[in-house]
């Protein structure tokens, strides 16, 4: 029996998934095979994006039986390079590849949070590493910390797994910061389809982004995470953010009449739901840090 073989694309990025998971969907017609093999030989350049999604294909395949084997994997390439610093193959093949491998300063590596300890790790690791970076303060970036609490909360509400896979990148010639987060759950569509199942998977991600749309009835989902996430990034910092779910990628972005949303992809099946969040670094409001109380 010939083992089917995932050759990943040159460029790894937000639209380029959507190649590899079309290229997924194809191998599992049959039906998701025993083992798998993933081929980084031809991987030029790889964002955010590409690391965390391929990271969530990878945990999402072992959880349907499949062994995944990464072929090619020691070639001194700049993207493989960057993947062993990334801590990439440290969380899928037990070890790093290269002895030297460690994180960079304009990262943080991959990382499987469980939600239990998704708001401590914001406020002790990711927010003040973003400040550190920007220059700026923490208070200037609660809008985008709780934007990111949000969906580790519907990671909680919407998964039977409770975890989810993050990775970050500040790009500062670009004036941007990559904010990448995934998980293993069922997916937007599925989820949103329970209550409108005439939708299409792109209808029901938008859908989703809706105010006040919840498919829980917990008073605490409602009327806050998806619509905040949208509003705070695309609408007041103006950045974009890309939902990867079922059988569709959409993006949201500023346009000349307010916040605007557009189907990049349709086909190839993407497990459960990946969010690439891009903030503009020079449009975030400046906002003091309120002084510590120091009475006793």
């Amino acid at each position: 029996m010939t083992i089917p073989v995932l050759t990943l694309p040159w460029q790894l990025n937000s639209s380029a998934i959507a190649t590899v998971a079309e290229d997924t969907a194809k191998l599992a017609a049959g039906g998701w095979p025993p083992e798998l093999h993933i081929d980084f030989q031809p991987l030029g350049f790889v964002r955010p994006a590409g690391v965390v999604f391929l990271s969530n294909l990878i945990s999402w395949l072992h959880s349907q039986g499949t062994k995944v084997l990464l072929k090619n994997i020691d070639l001194n390439t700049q993207a493989l390079v960057f993947l062993d610093d990334s801590l990439f193959f440290e969380q899928h093949c037990g070890a790093k590849r290269r002895v030297a491998a460690a994180p960079r300063a304009t990262t943080r590596p991959l990382k499987r949070i469980a939600h239990e300890d998704s708001h401590a790790w914001l406020r002790s690791d990711l927010v003040p590493w973003l400040a550190g970076r920007l220059g700026t303060t923490t208070a200037s970036l609660h809008p985008f910390q709780n934007c990111i609490a949000e969906l580790f909360n519907n990671i909680q509400d919407h998964t039977r797994y409770d975890i989810g896979t993050i990775f970050a990148q500040h790009f500062p010639r670009e004036n941007r910061v990559y904010v990448t987060l995934s998980d293993m759950g069922a997916g937007i569509p599925f989820n949103v389809k329970t209550a409108f199942p005439q939708l299409s998977d792109y209808q029901a991600i938008v859908k989703a982004t809706e105010y006040g749309f919840s498919t829980k009835p917990t008073p605490r989902n409602q009327g806050i995470g998806l619509d905040y996430l949208i509003t705070q990034v695309v609408g007041q910092n103006q950045g974009t953010v890309t939902f990867c779910s079922g059988y569709s990628i959409v993006r949201f972005e500023p346009g000349p009449a307010g916040i605007q949303n557009q189907e990049l992809w349709s086909t190839g099946f993407c497990p459960g739901t990946t969010v690439d969040i891009v903030l503009r670094t020079d449009t975030i409001i400046h906002v003091p840090d309120e002084p510590e109380d120091l009475e006793w």
